[in-house]
């Protein structure tokens, strides 16, 4: 019988494989066909990529972030749209709140509009300062890596898919595997005597634990507040933070650790602002 923690690993890492191959080939096979095409519609629609990637990052699960993050390490989502899509989901939160009739509604409301306060705020005032914005290229759109030679051909297009793709998928397992062992050794009980005498502190404490990657964390949070062990502002940061794995599958699509840092802090920052204000201001949603 294998570990529990090693389960859960191999089947979140199955899930992210069967979601970035075929993403991966669709790309490599786009780029050649329809680049030119893709960027211009692109460049005339930009302005409602965020709330496209806010309204589908509330689906359960944390699917529509990892395709939005592989969207962004291409130049087709901007880092708003990035930001609004990685804020926007819960992960598995979800899965913990319906079986148990939790009313989860005013997290969702809380979460979408933050989404789309940050994604809008980062495209029109911050991303051209701060982030090259891949959107202004001139040139076609390079849907894969620049590291490896294209090939028009199907055979060679899925060859080299599946040798980016095994990249990617070996770091999420390797990083899963490690924090999936860490937290199989933390109860519940021990999050709780941790965070209930925070008071307003707790949405920069569950936000920075919310940047854990793996399903996990999310589930952790959920079940928190549910206990009411967390206050609202607090499950709000952290569960705005939670994107699971997509984090790790930017570092592995070839994205340095200071840019994903970067972008780490950029989520953590809107989270943690808007889980506090809600903290103190006790805004109702």
């Amino acid at each position: 019988m294998y570990p529990a923690f090693l389960t859960e690993t191999i089947l979140s890492t199955f899930r992210i494989a069967i979601i970035i191959i075929p993403l991966l080939f669709f790309f490599e096979w786009l780029n050649h066909r329809y680049g030119e095409k893709i960027e211009a519609i692109i460049k005339r629609s930009k302005y409602f990529m965020p709330l496209v990637g806010a309204t589908f990052g509330l689906l359960p699960g944390c699917n529509v972030a990892v395709i939005t993050a592989i969207f962004y390490t291409q130049g087709v989502a901007s880092l708003g749209t990035l930001i609004a899509a990685l804020i926007a989901t819960s992960d598995e939160a979800i899965f913990v709140f319906i079986p148990l009739g939790f009313n989860f509604i005013p997290l969702l409301i809380a979460k979408f509009i933050l989404a789309l306060i940050a994604g809008y705020s980062i495209d029109f005032f911050f991303h051209p300062k701060f982030f090259k914005n891949s959107l202004e290229k001139t040139t076609e759109i390079d849907f894969c890596c620049a590291e490896h030679p294209h090939n028009k051909e199907i055979a060679q297009m899925f060859k080299h898919t599946l040798k980016h793709g095994a990249r990617i998928v070996l770091i999420v397992f390797l990083v899963l595997l490690s924090l999936n062992y860490i937290q199989d050794r933390v109860s519940v009980a021990s999050y709780a005597h941790l965070f209930t005498n925070y008071g307003y502190f707790q949405p920069s404490i569950i936000g920075l634990i919310g940047l854990i990657p793996g399903c996990g964390t999310s589930v952790g949070i959920a079940t928190l507040y549910t206990k009411e062990v967390i206050t609202f502002g607090a499950a709000v940061a952290g569960l705005s933070t939670a994107s699971g794995e997509a984090l790790i599958v930017l570092y592995g699509q070839g994205l340095t650790k200071k840019r994903v840092i970067k972008i780490a802090a950029i989520l953590f920052t809107f989270s943690v602002i808007w889980g506090t204000l809600i903290q103190i201001t006790h805004i109702t949603f």
